[in-house]
């Protein structure tokens, strides 16, 4: 978020200015915490501010990029280990995540809480745990999300139908809706999108239930590409046809990893064994933290065992170079020519007189083309594979088995390419995407590599300054780059652990503010650091901390007042449950903006009794006369907050299931520049009622976003959907405040189309001073999440919905002045491949007329009314309490 250009020249602006020159000059040093008086000067004896850099006159960043080859494949033996984990557990924050929940249609109180699983799987030698709950991510803002011995990643088990586990992402997973004619996988393969584009990996759930008809053959789901894992062994359903559906994949030329799981509900079943644990995924894995894991999930380095401490292990290489290193992995996929062969070695360590068969393709329907039998506690056998003299997918994978045929270990495939990747072959088609030229410059990122959730700020010459998150197998770093330069900036000075970064600048003063975890992710206490620049980013001062650590600091946001200090928030749990911070100036003291909340441990006989509202994604804006509006999503007027479905009864033994997702609110608050007090928080998006939970009218309102145009009028935006929690599409509302958010319009629709899902907006000032709005969409006839925008002006309001980026998907829009930045995966291949880079274009329309292509028209803004209108004429809203319960999860 940038800070306004001013009107005109403050008197005091100039030695505000130069007193922050100087006081980052007097700091010096390295290190330091939240009490430090500013950041380090950028040079040593605080010279005056630099003219800023003459701006190219054509082209920002690299407006000629090439597309680049994939990183080739190592020839060294990996270096890592195995790390034992469960993908599929659920807690209470699933509506039917217990046993007397599911037995009562959800109505009992539950008795599965968040710590309980965390502590089984513990208890289980697991290295690791997501807690995969059904179509939500409020189990990650529950306090007893922590561990002090478990690594915890983010996980969710997204969709309506069909289930699919997200691993790894940043935000929940929205199914939309579903189209009236056919391809019913559409918003399955936009899931999948979505989740690629935080950095997640998807897995195929159960899919002899899911991802097949009743007759066993896959249906229009298991055409989605890009699936990363397919769960062979949930213990809970047919495991032989899990397998036989995953071989059908791989013959279709799907490269992927296979997953084994419990997904666990009841803790009465850990007694005699069931529960996380019961089957385990190990994960090869460079380190021991997410990032690591996260890149072994999507290689498919996986194998996959029995539970229990004597239970055996499988695992597989490959010298696919035929040099003597094993340098392959199960999941890689390697060169081997027609007639060729490939090198196996297989290691069976506590499988004494067990039976090891290996398997290629079509599959186990053929029989095993090798066997073996474990002689000794720990053996390793070698052998062979010869590559069929025909095109076409091959595979080979390893099953360990019992003398009586009861599975204890499995391996995921090694696939045996004769040429280039293979490019799935499904029963139903996805489309390929448009060509729609942009004129987009690569700002950052690079092929075979996930570089995202980029931010945007402009300096006072007007030149673009991006900051982006950047992955690897060793972590998570923040990157910088100017728009006129080439040298890419690394603003962490402990490598691995930066996430979520955010810029802001006034003049040539810059502030960059991030989520760190440095000290580690045993337990997940991220910290929340600032750096600054008073050049325009060609130098940096030291790192400052902003909080203290022993609580969970998250998603921060930053602005700048016109003299260039800086304006800081972020959501932490010091209190229990997530609150919104607000920090002005390094040495102010961090304010607690929602300390009027709620928060309540519950009882001790409902585990969903407790009361936890969050408070989250902080958005900024700073006017001209420095008045400084926030605005957050809160759910603090839920009946239940963080908890799908309800505690209750209705119409007999059916329980409340009303608010899956809660009913989440958009909330602002202002602070006067003169008292530096803030006002009482306000309903921006002020849909439903905060007495009645259950009011007709409620929407779930997320991902805030905020503006102003050049007369000083505030502009809020978010994404809404109905309170159901699949197979309907989110929109984008805007509102508009005339007082400086002390009061707000009633909520319009911007850009709406009924075919779309459309959210994660952004706004910004453009050069005219009007008001952007940029948004992930759905509406073009390539399925893809591309950016689509319109702008707001005090006359006409929001204008058509126009498209802002071209070919391949775009995601997490930013916007400053006449800049756009977005993450895509232009030139990716469509699966096995990383690559997410951060694009840069001008805000100009691309491509052809809104109405010259399918769906991609607008509907007239129409009332929110209205909308929710159509939404119950489709039939979402016909019985928003009948929980979903065709399957039963023990």
């Amino acid at each position: 978020m940038t800070a306004s250009k001013p009107r005109h020249t403050r008197r005091h602006q100039a030695p505000a200015l130069l007193c922050l020159i100087v006081m980052l000059a007097a700091c010096g040093g390295g290190g330091g915490g939240g009490n430090a008086a500013g950041p380090v000067a950028n040079q040593p004896d605080g010279p005056e501010l630099p003219d800023p850099p003459a701006p190219p006159e054509t082209a920002w960043f690299d407006s000629h990029w090439d597309n680049g080859e994939p990183p080739a494949p190592s020839r060294a033996a990996p270096r890592g280990e195995w790390l034992a984990t469960d993908t599929h557990v659920h807690s209470d924050h699933s509506s039917d995540g217990s046993i007397w929940r599911q037995a009562s249609d959800d109505a009992l109180p539950g008795n599965m809480a968040v710590s309980d699983q965390i502590g089984q799987a513990r208890r289980q030698d697991l290295d690791f745990l997501a807690l995969t709950d059904h179509r939500t991510y409020d189990q990650h803002w529950d306090p007893l999300w922590t561990s002090d011995r478990l690594l915890l990643i983010p996980g969710e088990e997204a969709n309506g139908r069909p289930h699919a586990n997200i691993l790894g992402a940043t935000d929940t997973i929205l199914d939309g809706a579903s189209p009236s004619s056919g391809a019913e996988h559409r918003p399955t393969q936009q899931s999948l999108w979505d989740a690629h584009g935080q950095g997640a990996v998807m897995q195929t759930n159960h899919p002899d239930r899911d991802w097949t008809g009743d007759d066993g053959v896959p249906n229009d789901h298991a055409s989605t590409q890009g699936v990363d894992l397919i769960e062979v062994w949930n213990v809970a359903q047919d495991i032989d046809a899990q397998l036989t559906y995953a071989e059908s994949r791989w013959n279709r030329g799907w490269e992927t990893g296979i997953t084994a799981s419990s997904d666990n509900h009841f803790r009465e079943l850990w007694p005699i064994g069931f529960g996380p644990g019961t089957v385990k995924t190990h994960v090869f894995a460079a380190t021991r933290g997410e990032a690591g894991i996260l890149a072994g999930l999507r290689a498919g380095h996986t194998v996959l065992g029995d539970g229990g401490p004597l239970a055996p292990l499988l695992t597989l290489e490959a010298d696919a170079q035929g040099d003597g290193v094993f340098e392959a992995l199960p999941g890689d996929a390697v060169a081997v020519p027609p007639g060729g062969g490939l090198a196996l070695r297989l290691r069976v360590r506590g499988g004494f007189g067990h039976r090891l068969r290996l398997y290629t393709a079509p599959g186990r329907r053929v029989g095993a083309v090798a066997e073996f039998i474990a002689g000794r506690a720990d053996q390793t056998f070698n052998t062979v594979i010869t590559r069929p003299d025909r095109p076409g997918p091959f595979w080979v994978y390893a099953e360990l088995t019992t003398l009586a045929g009861v599975r204890k270990g499995l391996t995921s495939p090694l696939f045996m390419r004769t040429g280039a990747p293979l490019r799935p072959r499904g029963e139903r088609a996805v489309p390929e995407s448009l060509t729609i030229e942009d004129d987009a410059a690569l700002a950052l990122g690079e092929r075979g590599r996930f570089t995202g959730f980029p931010d945007v700020a402009e300096d006072q010459g007007g030149v673009p300054l991006t900051v982006a998150e950047r992955h690897g197998p060793e972590g998570t770093d923040v990157v910088f780059r100017r728009g006129d330069g080439t040298d890419v900036r690394v603003l962490n000075t402990v490598a691995g652990g930066a996430r979520y970064p955010r810029i802001a600048a006034a003049g040539g003063t810059l502030w960059v503010i991030w989520q760190d975890e440095r000290q580690g992710q045993v337990p997940r206490r991220p910290r929340i650091l600032t750096r600054a620049s008073v050049d325009g980013g060609l130098t940096w001062g030291r790192e400052y901390t902003l909080t203290l650590g022993g609580d969970r600091a998250i998603r921060p946001a930053v602005a700048a007042l016109a003299d260039g200090t800086p304006v800081l928030a972020w959501s932490d749990n010091r209190r229990r449950c997530f609150d919104l911070y607000v920090q002005v100036g390094l040495n102010g003291e961090a304010e607690n903006l929602t300390a009027d909340k709620t928060c309540d441990s519950g009882n001790g006989l409902d585990t969903r009794s407790t009361r936890d509202p969050a408070s989250l994604h902080p958005a900024l804006t700073v006017l001209d006369d420095d008045t400084v509006v926030l605005a957050f999503q809160d759910n603090r007027f839920d009946v239940n907050p963080g908890w799908t479905g309800q505690t209750g009864f209705h119409d007999g033994l059916e329980g409340l299931d009303r608010t899956d997702p809660d009913n989440w609110e958009i909330l602002a608050r202002r602070r006067d520049p003169a008292s530096g007090d803030w006002s009482p928080a306000v309903r921006v998006s002020n849909n439903g009622d905060p007495d009645d939970a259950f009011a007709e009218d409620a929407l779930a309102d997320r991902h805030p976003a905020l503006g102003h145009d050049d007369q000083g009028r505030l502009v809020a935006a978010w994404d809404a959907k109905v309170l159901n929690s699949s197979g309907v599409n989110s929109a984008i509302f805007a509102s508009v405040s005339e007082d400086g958010g002390l009061s707000w319009s009633s909520p319009l629709l911007v850009g709406r189309n009924d075919d779309a899902m459309s959210q994660r907006p952004a706004l910004g000032r453009a050069p005219d001073g009007t008001v952007l709005a940029a948004w992930m969409d759905t509406r073009d006839a390539d399925w893809r999440h591309r950016i689509w925008g319109s702008r707001w002006t005090a006359e006409n309001g929001w204008a058509d919905a126009r498209r802002l980026s071209g070919t391949g998907n775009g995601v997490w829009p930013r916007l400053a002045g006449a800049h756009l930045v977005f993450a895509s995966d232009r030139g990716a291949a469509p699966q096995r491949d990383a690559t997410w880079r951060v694009l840069h274009r001008a805000t100009a329309p691309v491509g052809d007329s809104p109405t010259a292509m399918a769906r991609t028209h607008s509907l007239p803004g129409g009332t929110v009314g209205q909308w929710r209108d159509y939404w119950r004429e489709r039939g979402a809203l016909e019985d928003l309490a009948e929980p979903d319960h065709d399957h039963r999860h023990p």
